[in-house]
């Protein structure tokens, strides 16, 4: 069986990863939830929770989204994401075609 891997983005971005991890059967290899800044309530176990820019990206938004896709760099396709979707999602997930590093 493969590895599990969760990914949240949006301003209820936390919520549902809070809501979704009891529903696993094993909690994920990983985890990364991006959401606005005041969103996120506590820690989540095995989840790494960034707070960024909305309804402006700003660093945090640009290094949340660089950390999701190195963590989901060289999946196997045994593997599964979760990935949970909620409104202001284009907002906190951005890659630049140009940056700064």
């Amino acid at each position: 069986a493969g590895r599990l891997y969760l990914v949240a983005v949006g301003k209820a971005a936390w919520k549902m990863a809070e809501a979704a991890l009891p529903c696993l059967d094993h909690p994920p290899e990983s985890g990364i939830v991006i959401t606005k800044y005041g969103h996120i309530e506590h820690a989540l176990l095995g989840i790494t929770c960034y707070e960024a820019g909305h309804p402006v990206p700003d660093e945090n938004t640009f290094a949340a989204t660089r950390a999701v896709l190195e963590m989901t760099e060289g999946l196997k396709s045994s593997d599964t994401v979760l990935f949970l979707l909620s409104g202001g999602g284009s907002a906190l997930f951005e890659k630049p075609l140009v940056s700064g590093d």
